[in-house]
């Protein structure tokens, strides 16, 4: 066994905040790299309990804790000293915290280095309602600066619309967050002989993502369908916004709120799915949105679940081939019940959603990249 282990190319997937199970570095790129026998894998990110030992996979916690200068500064240590423990052959950061300290160590440890771009982390400080001006200001010049480092060998995007938002990010390979699985296979779903109703939203809370108008519109719903039901699950990471939730779902004991200041495990998450009748995405209008794809929306095809979405034609023309969502103005809670009836006419998963929302369809492109970066 340790001589085939150590025959392993070593492989670092580094995140200071993303937990060490992230749906992302974990479940799609780790578990994608393990399954090839060829590399020694190594994952850190941010942890709240002890890993269990999984098999070819050693994680480490980052040590970082959101909100925490001095913690995310000492995961920076933490993160040189499993570096040079390590020595990877092949370094992808998904944080750009890290890329400085990775691109100062490149030459001296030997590594290919890639950066996993998630977000528009620049553009995504417009949607923080706490910060000043000033502050987004000076905050998108230091993540700049940090991503701007030399020595980059490979960008991954998450997203396609980063191509023109940040066409210095080069070269590069698109990998979405597609759904990491199979295709649950759901057909004509209909929902016209019921009276109550489950409802999810899930992920990332925050105000920019509409949750407050999903709220809003969900009470609305409740005039004609009382026994209806709204979950909310996901991870918080402005401070203060849980008790702005908690006060305007207090009193409604049809809205369960199940959130965290930490990242929520992503099996959870996908545990909800299944007991829902529809998954809401009330997003308010943002550039810094619009013109991306929510994970959720992979999510939902494949696991078989309407979705009720803002209008957006990006997000219609994904969903028409199979009928998999109808539009909603959540902006306009007058009009809640009357666009809800519209929806619930429809038949739903009318067609099987293409293979093309599977992660599988761009994991052959990703082990490429990875081997010629090594070639």
């Amino acid at each position: 066994m340790s001589e085939n282990f150590a025959s392993r190319i070593p492989i670092l997937i580094a995140s200071s905040l993303k937990p060490t199970r992230d749906s992302r570095a974990w479940e799609k790129l780790g578990i994608s790299l393990r399954e090839t026998n060829k590399y020694e894998l190594n994952i850190i990110g941010f942890s709240t309990k002890k890993e269990e030992k999984v098999e070819r996979i050693k994680f480490y916690s980052s040590f970082a804790r959101p909100g925490s200068r001095l913690s995310r500064i000492l995961s920076l240590v933490r993160f040189t000293k499993i570096l040079f423990q390590i020595k990877p052959k092949i370094l992808i950061c998904c944080s750009y915290e890290y890329l400085p300290l990775a691109s100062f160590f490149k030459n001296r440890i030997g590594y290919k280095l890639v950066y996993d771009v998630q977000e528009n982390y620049a553009a995504n400080l417009n949607l923080n309602p706490t910060l000043s001006a000033s502050q987004k200001s000076r905050a998108a010049k230091l993540i700049r600066k940090m991503e701007e480092v030399k020595g980059i060998d490979l960008y991954f995007l998450a997203e396609r619309c980063y191509q023109k938002e940040m066409p210095e990010k080069s070269p590069f390979l698109i990998l979405e967050n597609k759904f990491k699985g199979k295709i649950h296979e759901k057909s004509n779903l209909v929902f016209d002989q019921k009276d109550k109703f489950s409802f999810l939203i899930s992920g990332t809370i925050t105000p920019a993502f509409g949750v407050f108008d999903g709220i809003l519109w969900f009470k609305e719903i409740l005039k004609k369908y009382p026994e209806s039901s709204l979950l909310i699950i996901g991870h918080i990471p402005l401070q203060g916004f849980q008790v702005q939730l908690e006060k305007l779902s207090k009193n409604y004991p049809q809205i369960r709120v199940e959130t965290s200041q930490f990242p929520i495990d992503h099996p959870a998450i996908i545990k909800a799915y299944s007991s829902v009748d529809f998954c809401l995405l009330p997003y308010k209008y943002h550039s810094e949105i619009w013109g991306k794809m929510p994970t959720k929306l992979f999510e939902a095809a494949a696991l078989g679940v309407p979705v009720l979405i803002s209008p957006n034609p990006k997000w219609e023309n994904f969903l028409k081939d199979f009928s998999g969502g109808y539009s909603i103005d959540f902006s306009k809670p007058e009009l809640a019940i009357s666009q809800f009836d519209q929806a619930i006419d429809s038949t739903f998963f009318i067609d099987k959603p293409s293979t093309s929302i599977l992660w599988n369809s761009q994991e052959a492109d990703f082990l490429a990249a990875i081997e010629n970066l090594l070639s």
